[in-house]
């Protein structure tokens, strides 16, 4: 009984470092994927809309098997006369947001989609940063175009890559910048995606090869595919885009 607590001490400490190595691995290879990614931007010369897409590697489409299969090749799709600057970029946080924006021009664009939050979870900015940051880039987009939407910070805890305590310190991160992420958007006008769902509410760490890129820490085509139908359900976009 005496070499009890030293025995338990072992075992945690063995899979604490067991756990490490696994995400490690996880974020080598979220590492490669970013490098190889690219933000999906397309220029027909019979555009009739113009969209903007800013924020972090969501924007970008990293992990989706092709660039057709991001957020931004989806839209392109199915409103094939539409313009799409894509201005977003991996590892960005709330304050390079802002900089995307204006790196953009003038404008006008009819809608403007800002991914934001994850990086912020993830690499834990200040929440007063995020904030003044977020409010800084809103403003800027809503006199840029009518239309601006908000997609927020999914379940962060959830996602494979992670494990305990580690994803139980994430979902209550993710949780407090997703309630702070709506109530900047309401303070600004714009509209919320909500990709965030409670455990056993999602299906994507229940069948993680299927939605998960192979670092299972971005969402691969499917993933994105559920982000796009979260726009098209919870927004004005489609309606947006399908007016004259």
């Amino acid at each position: 009984m005496k070499r009890l607590p030293a025995i338990l001490f072992i075992a945690v400490c063995t899979a604490l470092v067991a756990s490490s190595l696994f995400l490690s691995v996880r974020i080598y290879k979220a590492v490669k994927l970013a490098e190889s990614s690219k933000a999906f931007s397309i220029h027909p010369k019979n555009a009739t809309k113009r969209v903007l897409i800013a924020g972090d590697s969501i924007g970008v489409g990293t992990g989706a098997s092709d660039p057709s299969r991001s957020l931004a090749g989806r839209i392109f799709r199915d409103f094939p006369f539409t313009r799409i600057e894509n201005v977003s970029e991996d590892g960005a946080r709330a304050p390079d947001i802002l900089n995307q924006i204006l790196s953009a021009g003038d404008g006008p664009f009819d809608v403007i989609l800002i991914a934001a939050g994850e990086d912020d979870v993830l690499f834990l900015t200040d929440p007063d940063t995020l904030k003044s940051s977020l409010l800084q880039a809103l403003h800027l987009a809503s006199r840029k175009a009518p239309c601006v939407i908000l997609l927020g910070t999914e379940n962060i805890g959830l996602k494979p890559a992670l494990f305990p305590p580690i994803d139980w310190f994430y979902t209550s991160r993710a949780r407090k910048i997703r309630d702070m992420l709506i109530l900047i958007s309401r303070e600004t006008g714009t509209e919320y995606a909500d990709p965030f769902r409670e455990k056993g509410a999602e299906p994507f760490s229940e069948n993680p090869k299927r939605y998960y890129a192979d670092d299972l820490l971005h969402p691969g085509s499917e993933g994105y595919a559920f982000r796009y139908e979260d726009l098209k359900k919870q927004t004005a976009f489609v309606e947006t885009m399908n007016a004259r």
